[in-house]
């Protein structure tokens, strides 16, 4: 309900008022044009036309500035009403006439038409957040079986778990999903070590980067900074999933610069026309559609929880060379978010 609205000046309210009541004013042109018409056909003198014809404009004129008057006060009451709905405040309204007083309970039953279903829709959201959270907990037990089964040293094994840990991947990203639509402020900003979050990312994805022989390449910071823990490092845990994901030789790294968190890899990289929609929910691109299975909700949810964390997630790509994302934000010098 939060529509921004734009209120018209005087010019333009004056051209809607002259377009909605053009027919009105063709209709006394007219009836003037006639009656020159019937003064010249009989010959009449023009002085008693021209008399009529000033008196006509004059109280037609006068007629219209009142009503216009009318018009923009309605016009101004209309618009503190739509103030007041966007800030879900419904006044109460006294109509004059009937067609206002009909007008006033057409918007009333609208009004809390509306509010019933939005209260029906947070209640489903939040009954949906509950049971998929539930969901959540109660599958990764069987994933946490199966993990603990999987320990012989051979290349099926291996296999497998590097599978597993993907499906409980795709676990964690139905919770953030859920967490990021909703309007919770699930954010708990606290001082934290900016190379020991990096590092924990890097041993989580270890097993992926094993199992495809790819180089990491980090060098440690001594960085404290300013953010909430759990969502920086879930975009930064997606830009290494994906990074492995589309790189099939070579080298994955992380550097961190003066305001930035820089992840690349030498992988197939993006092409031009894919680049300016990846952060789109859904969107896969030509890299998601052909070869790797591609739900295009991983970097979208990685621009949300940026959003959230007041940060800036941009990309820079070239085909068969690689890709580098860019976490931009993360030490605001102004608010002393970056600590040495």
């Amino acid at each position: 309900m939060g529509t921004k609205r734009q209120s018209l000046n005087t010019g333009k309210l004056i051209g809607k008022y002259l377009k909605e009541k053009m027919m009105v004013l063709i209709l006394v042109a007219a009836c003037n044009i006639v009656m020159l018409f019937v003064f010249y056909l009989y010959g009449l003198d023009m002085a008693p036309f021209l008399y009529a014809l000033i008196l006509n404009i004059f109280f037609t004129f006068s007629g219209l500035c009142i009503s216009f008057f009318k018009y923009a006060s309605k016009h101004k009451e209309r618009e503190k009403l739509l103030i007041m709905l966007e800030k879900n405040d419904y006044p109460s309204t006294d109509p004059q006439t009937l067609e206002a007083e009909d007008y006033t309970r057409i918007i009333e039953m609208l009004y809390q038409r509306c509010n019933s279903l939005l209260s029906e829709h947070d209640f489903l959201i939040e009954d949906s957040k509950d049971y998929f959270t539930l969901w959540v907990h109660q599958i990764k037990t069987p994933i946490s079986v199966l993990d603990m089964l999987l320990k012989d040293d051979t290349p099926e094994m291996r296999a497998c778990r590097i599978e597993l840990f993907r499906i409980e991947q795709y676990v964690d990203m139905v919770l953030n999903y859920f967490r990021l639509g909703s309007d919770s402020k699930d954010l708990a900003y606290k001082e934290i070590e900016l190379d020991s979050l990096i590092k924990s990312c890097i041993r989580k994805y270890a097993p992926l980067f094993i199992n495809k022989k790819l180089k990491m390449s980090y060098e440690p910071v001594s960085f404290k900074i300013l953010t909430d823990e759990k969502w920086l490092s879930f975009i930064i845990e997606q830009l290494l999933s994906n990074a492995v994901k589309y790189t099939n030789e070579g080298t994955v790294s992380i550097k961190v610069t003066d305001n930035a968190i820089k992840i690349s890899d030498t992988g197939i990289g993006i092409r031009s026309e894919d680049l300016p929609r990846i952060f789109e929910k859904g969107y896969t691109g030509f890299n998601g559609r052909s070869g790797s299975k591609s739900s295009g909700l991983g970097l979208y949810l990685c621009s949300m929880a940026a959003k959230r964390l007041s940060l800036k997630l941009s990309v820079t790509s070239e085909p068969g060379i690689g890709s580098e994302f860019t976490i931009d934000g993360l030490f605001d010098k102004k608010s002393g978010s970056r600590i040495e």
